[in-house]
């Protein structure tokens, strides 16, 4: 669920910042140089816009794998935890076994025997 409101609060930025961006009045130019291709003449708001989307799709999919990691941890935690709790109920459900020959060998145990007075 936290993801789907993640991608439309990503969504409604990159909205509302590309109309301020391409409805607003700066008009200052700038030359960008890529290893492959070089743009001339671009307006330095929608550079600024591209490199915040950019930046902020980047942050979203960490976090997406930072969170998939957790919750992967989490269900090997809650497997872990549901295992040692049926080792408890079974320890709870065992009889107490008491050995039979306690006192040694073919002794038994006299309780005291009171007198009356």
């Amino acid at each position: 669920m936290w993801v789907i409101r993640a991608i439309l609060t990503l969504a409604a930025i990159i909205i509302i910042g590309g109309f301020l961006v391409y409805n607003g009045p700066l008009d200052q130019r700038v030359t960008i140089d890529l290893y492959w291709k070089r743009y001339e003449d671009v307006r330095l708001i929608i550079v600024l816009f591209w490199g915040f989307v950019a930046g902020m799709a980047t942050s979203m999919f960490l976090l997406m794998g930072a969170y998939i990691k957790q919750l992967s941890q989490l269900s090997s935690a809650k497997k872990t935890i549901k295992g040692l709790r049926e080792e408890v109920a079974a320890l709870r459900n065992r009889p107490i076994e008491e050995p039979h020959d306690l006192f040694g060998e073919g002794q038994t145990q006299e309780s005291p025997k009171v007198e009356a007075q």
